[in-house]
């Protein structure tokens, strides 16, 4: 990856935009450059812009988003960062925008902005946030970290490796490198493997777990199976004839108890119509009156009719009278109306005429008026601008004499101060050398410091060795003592091994444990079948007495049903009985006395016919009373029998899932003892028998034998694991003492080993304490050294040189005086410039002011003139119109017409609504008027009706026919008690014929007189018996069934476990081997072997480096710690020094090599070709400076572009391409030369 060209705007104190272009001049004749300047110019912002314009962030900080951007400069309204940069030849542009709000510097920021593209094509390839990050990183092979240690070495991050410890350089290295695919697959190993044992296990566990029926086993089991189906076909037999049996019992029983229940119901319905005889002699006494009573009705509706209408004719003639007055009144008022609107209309027109000569008058008026506005307008803001100019000419003049002033007291205290002029010069130099003062001054400390700590480490090693002496003495002591313990140990395990066998407990433990898995299931098993039992004895007698029930409901509803038949048949004949009457009540009425009947030819019309329609009606009604009734009953009989299928359905699914769950029951019971019988049956085969009595098929139901051998398992296994964890007790304790016996004596030979190691350790710490004794002599002259110089320095110019103590005083002093020196040769450069300024000002000042007073004067005649002009045209228009506005006259003259219109239009649809009211009272008096004739006619015919029935009726008035006639409401409760009566007995009688019937038909059966030898009791209890006999053999044959097809199915699965077992075993080895070399839980075991490689690496880079840089020192790993570094000094006879102990211009030299090294590293998916470095090169003395530039110079050879970031003059003169950032005191922002500004 190499940087082509840099572009940014108003980042941190360099405000405004600026260009690095380095593909040319003078970068491409110099791929090495210095940018240099003061502290906090702003240097370090040109490498925040670059990580700015790739990943969105800086090495200082973080997250640049919408809601905080600390970068942008302070004061501005948007920053913006764009770089274009080469990859395998292929050239991109990548940037990074931010602005505020209206993009003024105090607007809300907005969301960041990017853009990703092609640069040889301008195609756009991404402009998300997340997105053209992710792209950058595919396209160069970096990330964000990668980048900041491979191309630019970023503040604070250039030591960060070879500060690190052994965890934080093993992250490094992993995140530069990309090695955590090792850990990730250390980790699948493992769990490959993990998974792998674990079905290799399982599938050995099922092969041990699985025992074969022999061949006698297999015929005896089959003998006894065809045994036990021949036996259950003639079970099968008997039951079906013992069923037949008791349910003749059954049928005779429920006969006999219909034949009880119809005699009592019989019975008690003949005593119901005895009480409610005086109630139904009433009814028939009222059936006379019912005849008469729907003719009744009509006379009395007639009568009604007749009144209402007569009313209603009055009324109407009176509102018709009303009408009429109203209708004359609403016409006078139209006719008034016209004449007003015809007088206002007139009015308008003269109006009109009159102001068609005052409209030209007032158009020129308002024109005079506005031109007379604008010119007293101009007036005045002409005498305003007078008086401003003539204000700010007073300001001037005041202004130019304060400049004056102050120019006099800058240019005092120039003269005054000159020598500070040098201190913007000097001071930082100044400074850098102080630094390599204390640098010297702190290493001679820390050199004093190491001295000491050398002669403590002699003197604590000196203890050490006589520590590591005693040591070796209590070891061997020690020694000895865990010899006796080991031999005691193996003594008690040795006496617990004679008194039982583990091998044999730990078989009976297995078979227990088995046991004790399948004891809840033996418990469940025998709780099921006991529910299930309890459930058929309850539901069966729930079953029988709703099946009893619905029975006797269904012979009900066919009575019902008979009886539903009957009466529509009859209702129907009724019907058709009273349509033809009512055809012929048609001729009747069109008769006239003493006229013949068209039909008959007689001319003496009798009324005893009607007689006949009204007794066919009064029994139609009967008939649909009953109907409805019987309709009703058969109706509330389908429901319950209804409501009683799923009841009786439910109850017998009931009844077999609970048959079902005991032969299934009964079927995993056999099957489990059978389990529980092989298991204790391997047991006495290997001669490792239990005391301990297990269930057989026919202990089903039976709790207490369940629960006692539950008891009995638990008893023994506890047993038995105590016994066991004894054993394992002891034995641990032996391997345990065993282990501390050989641990001890590892122990010693590692003492004995230590003992060699602090002599020799002792004699390289004698050599190591002389060798910085001088070399603090030698760090304490070479700052005295320094000094000197710099004091000499200073006096040169003329300033007095403070003391080493006080210099941090005077160096503040001195830069508060340079800064006041830089600010006020600014202000009186300044000054000058606003002098020239303001009398320049001064002088255009005057000529606006004498322009302004001619253009006042002309003003002021103008509005003379129209003033005059004025008045002539406002006292004419006086003359005609006086001071009335003519928009105004005019509206009003408009309103008085359209009110005048508007009330006529009132007044018409007055008279209109009038005139519609009148007609339509006069069509309702009309109608009511021929409403009435109709209706009297209609109550004269009804009259004569009632006349001739009242004459031909039992009652001789109409108050006698009506005390007589019983209420609507009354007549059809007592109907309706009727009809139940005697519906209740014909139900009785029906049921108790129906019963007999069936009693006699059940005796009548060909073995009847057999099966009456043979009482209920002795029936019932052989199907019992039956039956028990039958589920007995069921169950034996299920298990049988199930014991063969088990062992069929072990012997054919047997066979392809075998060859599970064989694969899964050559893919266990496979993967346990390469999870000992490289498989671990937590990846750590390939990942530190693959991070021990890659730091081999580094190191390898490194030291090539360190040979350009210094052939003194050489890194090397720590033998003992795979990822620990230390330093080969060949000066001091190839010593290894630990890296802590490095001065500052050491540890700079080894970091330098190493971040190159690293650098040259994490470039093996992007070679890298361009590098920046922002690492101060303060502490380094001439001769370390020279080494590192000339490493500098040889990577610049090798095509890479470098660029060093330091304020050090000797790098300012050994570098001559330099970009200078330069900072403006006072004001907080910085600037590079004008050649890399962009103009807009």
């Amino acid at each position: 990856m190499k940087i082509l060209s840099l572009e940014f705007e108003n980042l941190n104190s360099l405000k405004g935009r600026w260009k690095l272009d380095f593909t040319q001049s003078p970068f491409a004749e110099n791929g090495l450059f210095a940018i240099t300047g003061p502290t906090g110019a702003g240097k370090t912002t040109i490498l925040d812009a670059i990580c700015l314009a790739l990943f969105h962030r800086t090495p200082r900080l973080k997250s640049i988003a919408k809601g905080t951007n600390e970068l942008m400069t302070r004061g501005t309204g948007e920053c913006f960062s764009e770089i274009e940069f080469e990859v395998k030849g292929k050239t991109y542009r990548s940037n990074f925008h931010h602005k505020r709000a209206r993009g003024k510097h105090d607007g809300a920021l907005q969301t960041p902005t990017c853009e990703f593209a092609d640069a040889d094509s301008d195609a756009v390839l991404e402009t998300q946030l997340t997105k053209k990050i992710k792209m950058v990183e595919t396209v160069t092979g970096l990330d964000f970290s990668r980048f900041t240690k491979s191309i630019m070495l970023s503040q604070g991050e250039f030591a960060a490796f070879l500060n690190a410890n052994a965890n934080d350089r093993a992250e490094l290295l992993e995140e530069l490198t990309g090695t955590e695919i090792y850990s990730l697959i250390s980790e699948r190993i493992y769990d490959h493997f993990k998974s792998s044992e674990e079905l290799l296990n399982h599938l050995k566990a099922k092969a041990e777990g699985v025992s074969l029926l022999s061949e006698d086993q297999i015929q005896e089991l089959t003998k006894e199976h065809g045994h036990l189906e021949s036996e259950q076909r003639r079970l099968t037999e008997q039951l079906t004839e013992w069923n037949a049996h008791l349910g003749w019992w059954k049928d005779v029983g429920k006969a006999e108890q219909v034949i009880t229940a119809s005699n009592h119901d019989l019975k008690t319905a003949q005593e119901s119509l005895a009480e409610n005889q005086p109630s139904l002699d009433r009814l028939a006494n009222s059936e006379p009156a019912e005849k008469l009573r729907p003719l009744h009705k009509d006379l009395k509706r007639c009568s009604q009719e007749v009144v209402t209408t007569q009313a209603n004719l009055e009324s109407s003639t009176k509102r018709l009278a009303e009408r009429d007055t109203e209708k004359n009144a609403a016409q006078q008022s139209v006719n008034n109306h016209i004449k007003l609107v015809e007088v206002a209309k007139q009015e308008q027109q003269d109006q009109e005429k009159i102001i068609e000569q005052v409209r030209p008058l007032d158009n020129q008026i308002a024109m005079l008026k506005d031109k007379q506005v604008a010119g007293s307008k101009t007036v005045n803001t002409l005498n305003q601008q007078q008086a401003e100019k003539s204000q700010l000419q007073v300001s001037l003049n005041q202004t130019v004499e304060s400049i004056q002033q102050q120019e006099k007291i800058a240019a005092q205290y120039l003269a005054a101060n000159q020598a500070d002029s040098l201190l913007e010069k000097y001071l930082g130099q100044w400074q850098i050398k102080v630094t390599q003062v204390r640098d010297l001054e702190r290493q001679y400390t820390e050199l004093l410091n190491s001295v000491q700590a050398s002669q403590r480490t002699l003197a604590n090693q000196q203890a050490a060795l006589q520590a590591a002496k005693d040591s070796k003495l209590a070891q061997d002591k020690a020694l000895t003592e865990l010899v006796s313990a080991e031999n005691q140990a193996k003594q008690r395990w040795d006496a617990l091994l004679q008194q039982a066998n583990e091998h044999t407990l730990n078989a009976q433990k297995e078979v227990l444990e088995h046991w004790s898995r399948n004891t809840n299931t033996l418990v469940d098993i025998n709780r099921g079948f006991v529910q299930a039992t309890q459930r058929i004895t309850s539901k069966s007698v729930e079953l029988q007495t709703n099946t009893q029930l619905s029975e006797k409901l269904t012979k009900e509803r066919e009575v019902l049903v008979e009886r539903y038949q009957n009466n529509k048949t009859s209702l129907e004949r009724l019907t058709r009985l009273i349509d033809q009457e009512g055809e012929l009540a048609k001729y009747r009425a069109a008769l006239k006395p003493d006229s013949e009947c068209p039909l008959c030819g007689s001319t003496e019309h009798t009324v005893e016919q009607s007689q006949d329609i009204a007794d066919l009606v009064a029994q139609k009604e009967r008939e649909e009373q009953e109907l409805a009734v019987i309709q009703k009953d058969g109706t509330e009989h389908r429901q319950q029998l209804d409501s009683l299928v799923p009841i009786i359905n439910g109850l017998n699914d009931e009844i077999q899932r609970a048959q079902a769950d005991i032969e299934q029951a009964k079927v995993n019971w056999a099957n489990l003892v059978a389990k529980l019988e092989q298991s204790h049956a391997t047991l006495e085969t290997q001669n490792y028998p239990l005391n301990i009595y297990l269930p057989n098929v026919e202990g089903l139901g039976n709790s207490d034998v369940v629960q006692s051998f539950v008891d009995a398992c638990e008893q023994q296994l506890n047993n038995t694991i105590v016994l066991l964890r004894n054993m394992a007790d002891a034995k641990n304790a032996y391997l345990d003492a065993e282990k501390q016996r050989a641990a001890t004596a590892m122990i010693v030979e590692k003492a004995l080993s230590n003992l060699v190691l602090a002599e020799q350790r002792l004699a390289d710490l004698s050599t190591q304490t002389n060798t910085l004794i001088d070399q603090a002599a030698k760090c304490a002259q070479a700052k005295e050294s320094e000094w000197q110089r710099l004091r000499e320095s200073i006096i040169q110019t003329s300033i007095e040189a403070p003391e080493l103590a006080h210099i941090d005083a005077w160096f503040a002093q001195k830069l508060e005086a340079s800064n006041t020196w830089l600010t006020t040769k600014q202000q009186h450069d300044g000054l000058d410039k606003q002098l020239i300024s303001q009398h320049a000002e001064l002088k255009a000042l005057d000529d606006k002011l004498e322009a302004l007073a001619k253009d006042i004067t002309v003003a002021n005649q103008e509005v003379e003139l129209l003033s005059k002009e004025l008045t002539a045209v406002t006292e004419s228009r006086a003359q005609l119109f006086g001071t009335q506005d003519i928009q105004m006259v005019t509206n009003t003259m408009k309103q008085k017409v359209m009110d005048a219109v508007s009330a006529h239009d009132a007044a018409q649809t007055a008279f209109n609504r009038c005139e519609l009211e009148h007609r339509t009272e006069q069509t309702k008096h009309t109608s009511y008027s021929d409403e009435l004739t109709v209706k009297q006619t209609a109550a004269t015919e009804v009259t004569s009706l009632w006349t001739q029935a009242l004459a031909t009726s039992p009652f001789a008035t109409e108050d006698e026919f009506e005390s007589a006639l019983l209420d609507e409401a009354v007549t059809v409760q007592l109907q309706s008690l009727k009809k139940t009566l005697e519906e209740a007995m014909v139900s009785a009688q029906a049921r108790l014929n129906s019963a007999k019937a069936n009693l006699v038909e059940l005796k009548s059966h060909d073995k009847a007189e057999a099966w009456q030898q043979l009482p209920l009791q002795e029936v019932e209890q052989a199907v019992t018996d039956c039956s028990n006999a039958q589920q007995s053999h069921a169950t034996k044959i299920g298990a049988i069934s199930a014991n063969l097809e088990t062992d069929r199915q072990n012997r054919s699965n047997q066979q392809d476990l075998f060859k599970q077992i064989e694969v899964q075993q050559l893919e266990f080895d496979d993967i346990s081997r390469l999870n000992s070399l490289i498989g671990s839980r937590n990846g750590d075991k390939f990942r530190k072997f693959a991070q021990g490689l890659t730091l081999e690496n580094l190191v390898y880079l490194a030291n090539k480096q360190l040979q350009r840089l210094h052939g003194r020192y050489e890194l090397k790993r720590k033998a003992d710690d795979g990822l620990e570094l230390q330093v080969l000094d060949t000066w001091q006879g190839d010593v290894m020094r630990d890296t802590k102990t490095l001065s500052g211009g050491e540890s700079f030299l080894v970091s330098l090599a190493l971040a190159l090294a690293l650098s040259d590293l994490v470039s093996h998916k992007t070679s890298i070709d361009s590098l920046f470095l922002d690492e101060g090169f303060g502490t380094l003395d001439s001769d370390t400076l020279d080494i590192a530039l000339n490493a500098l110079d040889n990577l610049n050879a090798s095509g890479k572009m470098i660029g060093v970031i330091s304020h050090v003059e000797a790098l300012k003169e050994r570098v001559p391409v330099q970009l200078k950032v330069t900072k403006h005191s006072g004001l907080g922002v910085s600037e590079m030369e004008k050649q890399y500004k962009v103009i807009a």
